[in-house]
């Protein structure tokens, strides 16, 4: 759909990690209104109704990636098709259902339990403020017989975590972040990817009472859906009327919390 350049104009003053759904969502609402073009007053009565419409939630969970999933270079991982399955296991568990029971009402926004994902460790901020938070991550492998000291690594690594010595290269697991720069730059194949996987945070929200999400564990893609599922299984176990999951973990406590998923 076509947009004017002041309808565009103010569409960049939307955050950029909803900007895009905002821009489908109002794309879809004018296209259901006969409209072929976004001009700034189709945009700001888009917006009105959107706004009115996120007020209440039709479903009691959500399920977001970032730019990653597309075309984004710094991708690890490619999530698409887990984020569909993600989706399709909280449908499964009837979490609309159940919250509609929990809060005895018309669901609202922040009723939401909600999942978010990032295909690297640049991991924008919003994944940290949802109920299940997951990054990209891969760990490099070395191959010692293969490095030649150009030291290529060790400028790519923002984090510090790669030092070059006698033997060769080495890497500091405590200040690796897995976002496998390293392993993209390396010309000799020194270093290649060893695990990949995600790394899960738990607990996230915002509200009164803003939590950021803890990290739990680094898991392999066939391990996510299992461990999601029994995260779920908890939530609604402990759930007792509406809460997010970080209002939850607050009140268990997060060291018997994590006990339970390992």
């Amino acid at each position: 759909m076509e947009w004017t350049k002041e309808a565009e104009e103010l569409l960049k003053r939307v955050p950029f990690f909803v900007r895009k759904k905002v821009k489908k969502e109002v794309e879809n609402y004018l296209t259901s209104q006969g409209k072929k073009r976004v001009e700034l007053e189709d945009f700001l009565r888009a917006k009105e109704v959107l706004l009115k419409k996120m007020a209440s939630s039709e479903k009691g969970y959500e399920v977001t990636g970032c730019f990653g999933t597309e075309t984004c270079p710094n991708a690890i991982t490619s999530s698409k098709e887990l984020l569909d399955q993600i989706e399709k296991l909280l449908q499964e568990e009837k979490l609309t259902e159940f919250l509609i029971k929990k809060v005895g009402g018309k669901l609202k926004a922040h009723h939401k339990f909600k999942v978010g994902l990032s295909e690297c460790p640049n991991a924008c901020s919003q994944i940290y403020i949802m109920d299940i938070a997951l990054h990209g991550f891969v760990e490099p492998e070395i191959i010692p017989e293969k490095c030649e000291f150009c030291a290529t690594c060790v400028s790519a690594c923002e984090e510090g975590a790669i030092t070059l010595r006698d033997k060769g290269v080495e890497i500091d697991k405590n200040k690796c972040i897995g976002c496998g720069a390293c392993i993209k730059v390396c010309p000799t194949g020194a270093l290649k990817e060893g695990f990949k996987g995600y790394k899960i945070y738990l607990g996230g929200k915002l509200g009164r009472h803003p939590r950021l999400a803890t990290f739990l564990k680094t898991v392999k893609e066939e391990e996510v859906l299992p461990l999601i599922k029994r995260v779920v299984e908890f939530y609604k176990k402990e759930n007792t009327k509406g809460e997010r999951l970080g209002a939850i973990i607050e009140r268990i406590g997060w060291e018997k919390v994590k006990k339970l998923f390992f």
